[in-house]
């Protein structure tokens, strides 16, 4: 028998912020008379936009309608349907909650509102959750991070510059343009068009313009002198922001990302400030999923490789639902606390905590074109030249390359042509005598010197299979200050990883000094990278150095004993299946 529903649609709304500004908004209500619970998105990137609000998010508005939850999709400040001017973070707390206090004021709305979204949507609901606002029950945030300068801005002092120029070409820059044309002198404006137009026409060629920052990118995007900026990378680690707050509420948070995300560290460093509310594991509201999904690309095809069925977030709004409807009537959920995808097995695995329990840090010593498990004796040391006018280019891994609707580049990727490179040292492991699973943080100690005052240390962990094969898993970057060929110890968070390395595989470590254009160059002069010329980048002399007194090393994190393979994100048949007929 057919069943006929009626959803209605309240379109643009218009919901006026304490200051006067006024934000618009499409609502969609389910059938009947009310009130519903709502779930709301704030986004940037257009109201009407179903790849954003529905694709990305992980959901589908009919099977959120169906639920009985109303829908309220909001253009954030200075943003398409928005009145106001656009700041990037600055107004989303405040906005947010404002937009709360509206919708608790109407007839259609119980109190309880939830949110959800990805990205910089992911952000406007943890900034608003950092208000702890009255009727806000749960949030979901996607693909995204607690932070917006260290782990979405910057690197350990790296400016993640191929995010942040594709975020201006393809989302930020157009609309913010259009709205700001008439109040421009008329060059400004012509320059600014220009730009953006030979950016869109060719990213690559975007990112090695010298100087990166100009009055140009200002022209079009004013918010970008903020973020390409030196002494703010440096300091950004050090800053907090919202994470103090959010320690101290109680909201109930679904944290769900993926391996191969730029935002990846973001996220885990979320969930960690959530789940350290709790006591006890029984007690924790919250849950993590970490899929093998990459920013902008939800798909079960990640990096060169298929990764099988389960892979995608075809099944996160069914999550999500549940979450809400649990959050919402005060029980804890029922699913496990963490599930993660692990690669090498394409298996997902259901965990009753993290970081993981049983954890046991694994130690590798760099020799001189090695890893070993024990350590080296003898001093060694690998030479090699680096050139920010032939920088190593970025071949997978967490990033946004080539853009949003694509990540082509990120993720799991062949390293054959940059292990080909002089200036790419690689360390590999013997052949291993049985299966290891490697899940949780990465981190690289390495002692090093340099004839620049300063430049950069890559690390990246690779799996090379038993027909010599490598392939990339996880990279990080420090930015270090060095002084007349000094030795110095530093440290690379080089990231979280979940990887099942099989008997025959090896692991290895790639150093380098630059990946590219994930990150933005070090000219090794001392010079502030995004605002440095061509006549102000000069070759460098790096030396890494191992055995005795100056040992470097690559830390694991080991899970001795697999957790339970779990059949990964529910679907609505799952659920359609379990109720009664």
């Amino acid at each position: 028998m057919l069943v006929s529903r009626e959803f209605r649609l309240l379109d643009n709304v218009e919901m006026p912020m304490r200051d006067g500004i006024l934000l618009r908004a499409d609502i969609l209500l389910p059938e009947g008379d009310g009130p519903w619970p709502v779930l709301l998105q704030r986004t940037p990137y257009r109201k009407e936009d179903a790849f954003g609000t529905q694709y990305i998010s992980g959901m589908e508005f009919m099977a959120a309608l169906r639920r009985g939850y109303a829908i309220v999709i909001q253009d954030t400040r200075g943003r398409y349907g928005s009145d106001g001017d656009f700041a990037p973070f600055v107004h989303e707390g405040q906005d947010g909650a404002d937009t709360l206090d509206w919708l608790r004021q109407q007839d259609f709305c119980n109190g309880q509102v939830v949110t959800f979204g990805a990205s910089y949507v992911g952000a406007t609901q943890v900034l608003l959750a950092a208000q702890d606002p009255m009727g806000l029950v749960a949030i979901s945030p996607h693909l995204t991070t607690a932070r917006h300068g260290e782990t979405w801005t910057y690197r350990s002092g790296a400016i993640e510059l191929g995010f942040l120029l594709l975020w201006i070409i393809e989302s930020l820059g157009p609309e913010d343009l259009r709205r700001r044309l008439p109040g421009l002198p008329p060059d400004a404006a012509e320059q600014a068009q220009r730009v953006l137009a030979q950016m869109l026409e060719n990213p690559q060629q975007a990112y090695e313009r010298l100087p990166i920052l100009d009055d140009s990118i200002v022209a079009l995007a004013p918010y970008a002198r903020r973020w390409f900026d030196s002494k703010s990378a440096e300091a950004a680690a050090n800053d907090q922001e919202a994470l103090d707050r959010l320690a101290v509420s109680r909201l109930p948070m679904l944290v769900s990302c993926g391996w191969n995300d730029l935002f990846v560290e973001g996220s885990i460093e979320l969930f960690e400030t959530a789940r350290q509310r709790w006591h006890n594991a029984e007690s924790v509201p919250d849950r993590l999923i970490i899929g093998p999904w990459s920013h902008g690309n939800p798909s079960d095809w990640q990096g060169d490789s298929w990764l099988g069925y389960a892979a995608s977030t075809a099944g996160l709004c069914e999550e999500q639902l549940s979450f809400f409807d649990d959050a919402r009537a005060g029980r804890l959920p029922e699913t496990p606390m963490v599930r993660y995808f692990r690669s090498g097995s394409n298996t997902w695995h259901a965990a009753p905590d993290w970081p993981l329990p049983g954890t046991v840090e694994k130690t590798l010593f760099l020799s001189e074109s090695g890893l070993s498990d024990d350590p080296i004796s003898e001093r060694w040391q690998r030479v090699y030249q680096s050139d920010p006018n032939r920088p190593v280019p970025t071949v997978g891994g967490a990033n946004f390359l080539p853009g949003l609707l694509q990540a082509r580049n990120s993720g799991p990727k062949d390293q054959f042509a940059v292990e080909s490179r002089s200036d790419v040292l690689i360390f590999t492991s013997p052949p291993l005598e049985q299966d290891l699973e490697v899940t949780g943080l990465v981190e690289a100690n390495l002692w090093v010197s340099s004839s620049a005052r300063s430049t950069d240390w890559n690390a990246r962990l690779c799996a090379v299979d038993w027909t010599g094969r490598s392939v990339g898993l996880v990279d990080g970057v420090a930015r270090s200050v060095h002084a007349d060929g000094e030795l110095t110890e530093i440290q690379i968070r080089v990231g979280h990883v979940s990887h099942l390395f099989k008997s025959g595989d090896s692991i290895r470590l790639q150093i380098s000094s630059s990946n590219f254009p994930r990150f933005d160059r070090n000219p090794q002069t001392g010079f502030c990278p995004t605002t440095a010329g061509p006549g102000e980048l000069v070759v460098a002399t790096n030396v890494l150095h191992g055995g005795e007194q100056a040992s470097s090393c690559l830390r694991l994190r080991i899970i001795p004993n697999a957790f339970p393979v779990c059949a990964g994100l529910r679907r609505q048949a799952d659920r359609d299946s379990s109720m009664p007929l």
